[in-house]
């Protein structure tokens, strides 16, 4: 199960002129949209549902650069820098900004990961150590690697599958990264960075503002076409860009009226 970043482009800010809290009022404009917050299978909800719960915000609650921050139309996050909200008017939001700052920081990243992976050029691809330790799992026992789950073979597969990821983290330069904050949360590090450091800054530029999807004025959605947590080969990037490229002209042509959520859907 994952979390799905989903921006929610309204086309005004919710409507709290009868004294509704502005959380409750984007709650109910939400519910058209997302359907009840904890899946009930009511007719209500949206076809083709697939998330069993969502939230105004959740993980995702520091998701806007706001210029006004305390600006009655804006819903703050909970915790961190007080720019950083849930939801804003378009007029209040600075994404480009955002994107410097995605920019930079991935920048001081790439210079700090590279310059420890240059220390230790020997360091070995995580699915180096995976096609090791399947290459002894198969030696072991042959046909463990496609056993099915519970027989024998799939416990010592597995077992050298383990060993192959701890042997992995002990490189000198994974420690090294892990300690400096620099390991990514999914996959190999040694892949991560080794994109150019252009292709890399210009990466975290263009993934700044939009989530997993987004959610037009309209109610149609664009998304990546990809599931999240299925891999990082070269169909999930490239679906990845196109979403991204979409995603960002939408955002940037929106009218000053418009106003973004952020929602967290678990599914």
């Amino acid at each position: 199960m994952s979390h799905y970043q989903v921006i929610v482009v309204l086309p005004e800010p919710p409507d709290t002129s009868a004294g509704a809290a502005l959380g409750d009022a984007l709650l109910g404009d939400l519910l058209p949209l997302l359907g009840e917050p904890d899946y009930a299978g009511e007719d209500t909800d949206p076809p083709g549902r697939w998330w069993d719960w969502w939230m105004i915000g959740g993980r995702f609650e520091n998701a806007l650069l706001c210029t006004d921050p305390d600006d009655p139309r804006v819903l703050p996050a909970g915790h961190g820098d007080p720019r950083m909200v849930t939801s804003a008017p378009a007029s209040l939001l600075d994404l480009a900004a955002q994107r410097d700052t995605a920019a930079r920081r991935a920048a001081d990243r790439w210079d700090r990961a590279n310059g420890i992976l240059r220390l230790h050029s020997g360091t070995e691809t995580l699915s180096a150590f995976l096609l090791w330790g399947g290459e002894r799992a198969e030696r072991t026992c042959p046909g463990s690697t496609a056993a099915p789950v519970g027989t024998p073979g799939w416990r010592i597969a597995k077992a050298e599958r383990r060993a192959a990821m701890q042997a992995f983290h002990a490189q000198d330069a994974m420690r090294e990264l892990g300690a400096a904050g620099l390991s990514p949360v999914l996959g190999c590090a040694v892949d991560h960075y080794s994109t150019s450091r252009e292709e890399f800054v210009g990466q975290a530029r263009s993934g700044a503002v939009p989530g997993w999807a987004v959610i037009d004025t309209d109610g149609s959605w664009d998304d990546m076409d990809h599931p999240t947590g299925t891999g990082d080969g070269a169909e999930a990037r490239q679906a990845r860009r196109h979403y991204l490229r979409r995603a960002n002209t939408l955002l940037d042509t929106l009218p000053d009226g418009a106003y973004l959520v952020m929602a967290d859907l678990h599914g």
